[in-house]
């Protein structure tokens, strides 16, 4: 008999240790916190062309960053366009943006993150400076901007603004 008290406290022992490295694993999982490492910037560098200052980025809300200087200070903003924008396409699929915005909630740079789109048509709108139309605006202002599309590359143009709109609506301080 205290053989088989024996196995079943050592069964219920795995049983119960199953469960506790189960639950924990599941706990890991699901408490996934992104980090400034989840950024898709190549490098802190490319980020440096809107923030000279910037020393590193933190999460601060699903695809927004605060970008902070060494000692801390929040320098701006950068906003992904992604997930808001993922169905709205361009001439080949989605164009995912990172939109850099100053304290002051203007827009400093729009930047073209990895993408399908041909890459003649994307230099079409890069080299026509599409992307700077936008620089300088307020969240407000660039959701009212309406920039004709490049000629030769509409549909990466179109699919560009109405991605940067989706995002920005997202963004819009509340009156």
């Amino acid at each position: 008999m205290t053989n088989l008290n024996a196995m079943k406290k050592t069964k219920l022992f795995f049983v119960g240790l199953i469960i506790a490295l189960s639950t924990f694993a599941f706990a890991q999982c699901t408490s996934y916190t992104p980090t400034e490492k989840d950024l898709p910037i190549e490098t802190l560098t490319e980020l440096q062309t809107a923030f000279p200052k910037a020393a590193y980025v933190e999460l601060t809300a699903e695809a927004t960053y605060a970008v902070k200087n060494d000692k801390g200070k929040v320098i701006g903003s950068v906003l992904l366009s992604s997930p808001y924008s993922d169905e709205i396409k361009g001439f080949n699929g989605p164009t995912p943006l990172q939109i850099a915005l100053d304290n002051n909630g203007k827009i400093i740079e729009v930047r073209v993150l990895d993408n399908n789109e041909t890459p003649k048509f994307l230099k079409r709108v890069i080299d026509a400076k599409f992307l700077e139309s936008w620089n300088g605006l307020t969240v407000e202002e660039a959701i009212d901007k309406e920039v004709d599309a490049v000629s030769g590359a509409t549909y990466s143009s179109n699919g560009i603004q109405n991605s940067l709109k989706a995002r920005l609506r997202i963004t819009k301080p509340s009156k």
